[in-house]
């Protein structure tokens, strides 16, 4: 008499489920482990960026990449770190390492705060913590905090090593996709621009993304950033604050006028990140003009104590 035939034995449903579980929580496991892993090497270059991108905008470093120092003439050439921590002309080019752009960094940036009044302070004065505050209000702008953040160039001397060699403004605003985020330096005028950066943007290569290139940015040294009159004048209370991209080229739109000289020329296919640019310079700079006003009216002062 032969026997039924046995069921085959298979995972059971609850088996089934026992093991995707298990298997569930290994893969979260080694995600954690890895990205709690990867957290400080993110952090150490997202540092270096931030530290690149300002000293480019501040022309301590060159768009290629290796540091610069001006000439007596007002050019600028390349220069080596030293020992000291100062930067000194060299002939040739010769790039710095990581830790290098991180140290000179360090000793002639330094992150401080301003108020509606255009009173300057310390984060560690006004006991606000630097990380958080960074993490905080990037997105909306720090611009639109009561501490607003702004830094201070150190100058490559050794020698009134506290004067203000100029001062760096964090920007952000919208281009056509996305938000955009650089910097923009000032000579102690609190006038004149040293240079600008462009460097966290989802615009379209070759249109927009090109407001990252050299070939773009190298239009904003010397430009103003109070826009003149038509008779040449400027009332620092009352004028129009930023930089307007014009759709074209300047000297076709404003020619010889004095709005020339806080415009600097759009770029081709990309109206609306032109646009988004303009819009984030009046719109930043509108919250640090009672600083850029005192910055103005001290240099004036200087400048008249000099000439005596």
């Amino acid at each position: 008499m032969s026997l039924p035939d046995q069921p085959k034995k298979g995972f059971s449903n609850k088996g089934t489920l026992l093991f995707m579980v298990i298997l569930s929580f290994v893969c979260a496991l080694i995600l954690s482990v890895m990205a709690s892993s990867l957290r400080q090497p993110q952090e150490e270059a997202r540092e270096l960026d931030r530290s690149k991108e300002m000293l480019k905008s501040a022309q301590i470093l060159s768009y290629e990449g290796y540091f610069q120092v001006q000439d007596k003439s007002g050019n600028f050439v390349p220069a080596k770190i030293e020992s000291s921590g100062l930067l000194s002309p060299i002939e040739g080019v010769v790039y710095p390492s990581k830790n290098q752009i991180l140290d000179l960094y360090t000793k002639r940036i330094v992150p401080m705060v301003v108020n509606d009044k255009g009173d300057l302070s310390t984060f560690e004065k006004e006991k606000i913590n630097y990380g958080s505050y960074l993490n905080n209000f990037r997105k909306i702008g720090y611009f639109t905090q009561p501490w607003k953040l702004i830094y201070k160039i150190l100058p490559n001397e050794e020698k009134d090593k506290e004067k203000a060699d100029g001062w760096i403004i964090p920007i952000n605003g919208f281009g056509l996709w996305d938000a955009m985020y650089g910097y923009l330096a000032i000579k102690p005028d609190g006038n004149t621009v040293i240079g600008i950066s462009w460097y966290d943007q989802k615009e379209t290569p070759g249109l927009g993304a090109n407001v990252t290139e050299w070939s773009w940015q190298k239009q904003f040294p010397g430009k103003v950033i109070f826009q003149p009159s038509p008779d040449g004048k400027t009332d620092f209370k009352t004028a129009p604050l930023g930089i307007d991209v014009v759709r074209g080229k300047v000297n076709e739109v404003f020619g010889n006028q004095p709005r020339s000289k806080s415009a600097v020329d759009g770029m081709a296919g990309a109206t609306l990140t032109g646009n988004g640019v303009t819009d984030a310079y009046h719109d930043v700079l509108a919250g640090y003009r009672p600083f850029l006003i005192k910055l103005h009216e001290g240099a004036k002062e200087e400048a008249k104590n000099g000439a005596k």
